[in-house]
């Protein structure tokens, strides 16, 4: 993993830019690898909002003052069915090493389950390798792009109370990718190409860290969903790179068309927000990448993807979530919006950041990944929750 030093408002900060295995999707087809032995796919796309079971649903249980370490999950609980880590391999001990209270997993004292004290997460000294600056002035936040954070988060397995009685948020379809619909609905071919930077390769994933459960990234899940819902013949290439801002995805163009796409989802945004490119610079990038391909290929359509947002203690966190309405002024005919922005923005009144992160900066983790696959994949699915 490379890093480059970049200035935000005046202020030295640190930016992920493509570096060995990080920086490029992965561009063969794996959705049949490795996974099977961990997961079930069809669990794993059941929408949460929904679905009668939430499987691996992923906490990081956190230490703050004197209070016993502790998670949260994003529902009211009925009863809990399992308690592991993330790699799959390890169940814990009800009683033993964790209790259920409301909607929180608490660890007891008797508990083997790692765990993150809140004093470090965030500190007042640089640590090689383990930090990036914070968004206070003086402080460092913990970074770590391995298997720092997945080691200390556990996968949980429950049963919903949905009585609550509040109104039930959906996932939204759109009518604005007709063309794409209609070859789904006709078991046609469809060819989708992914452009964005390391969140849309697949980082922090488990597929792309090749480490259990080895769940696909959100772009494959998609993917997936699409084949197994319509039984249609839908190929993939991801033209993402790490690092990378709108401006650059602008220079791949003629990359794009070469692949000939039919859907083209564009997903910038973390990096571009971190530098500080203006809302309306960044959306009319977007849209000249839409026009450029328009240009040549009047039948393909897009989904552009708004960013989820970095972790708020972290100086990467600046104008992600201005780009929001600004990128949403793009839907029209054969342009979708996934607003990825307003789902992460919704979940971290329920989770804390360090749930949904792969390395507590800016990539999501595999439960992260799914909403993103969920998102995508109720665009197109009618009546999707």
């Amino acid at each position: 993993m490379l890093a480059k030093q970049l200035i935000v408002n005046g202020v030295l900060a640190l930016t992920l830019c493509g570096g060995n295995r990080q920086a490029l999707a992965q561009t063969i087809d794996t959705l049949d690898k490795h996974w099977p032995a961990y997961i079930n796919l069809d669990q794993y796309m059941q929408p949460f909002l929904t679905a009668d079971t939430i499987y691996n649903e992923l906490l990081m249980p956190i230490k703050d003052g004197h209070a016993a370490p502790n998670g949260g999950l994003l529902f009211p609980v009925k009863s809990v069915l399992s308690v592991r880590d993330t790699y799959l391999g390890t169940e814990y001990e009800q009683g033993k090493d964790w209790i259920w209270e409301g909607q929180r997993i608490v660890l007891t004292d008797s508990s083997r389950i790692p765990y993150f004290s809140s004093h470090e997460l965030v500190y007042g000294e640089a640590r090689e390798g383990i930090s990036q600056p914070g968004s206070a002035p003086g402080t460092y936040v913990l970074f770590s792009e391995g298997e720092l954070l997945r080691s200390k988060q556990l996968a949980v397995t429950y049963i919903p109370d949905r009585r609550s009685g509040k109104p039930a948020k959906h996932l939204s379809a759109t009518r604005r990718l007709p063309l794409t619909a209609g070859k789904l609905a006709k078991h046609q071919k469809l060819h989708v190409v992914f452009l964005g930077n390391s969140i849309e390769t697949g980082a922090n994933s488990s597929g792309f860290q090749h480490v259990p459960p080895f769940m696909p990234n959100w772009g494959e899940l998609f993917v997936w969903q699409l084949r197994r819902y319509f039984d249609a013949p839908v190929s993939y290439k991801n033209l993402s790179v790490g690092g990378k801002t709108a401006s650059w995805g602008l220079t791949q163009m003629d990359l794009v068309m070469s692949e000939h796409p039919d859907l083209v989802v564009i997903g910038f945004g973390m990096n571009d927000g971190t530098f500080g490119v203006a809302a309306e610079e960044f959306a009319k990038q977007i849209q000249t990448m839409i026009e450029a391909v328009r240009n040549q290929r009047s039948t393909c359509e897009f989904i552009v993807v708004t960013p989820m947002l970095a972790n708020p203690k972290a100086i990467h966190n600046n104008l992600q979530e201005a780009y929001r309405p600004a990128l949403r002024g793009l839907e029209c005919n054969g342009v979708a919006i996934a607003d990825m922005t307003y789902w992460h923005k919704w979940l971290l009144t329920h989770k804390s950041y360090q749930d949904m992160t792969g390395n507590n900066i800016n990539h999501p983790n595999d439960y992260l990944s799914r909403w993103y696959a969920h998102v995508l994949a109720a665009l197109l699915i009618e009546n999707s929750p």
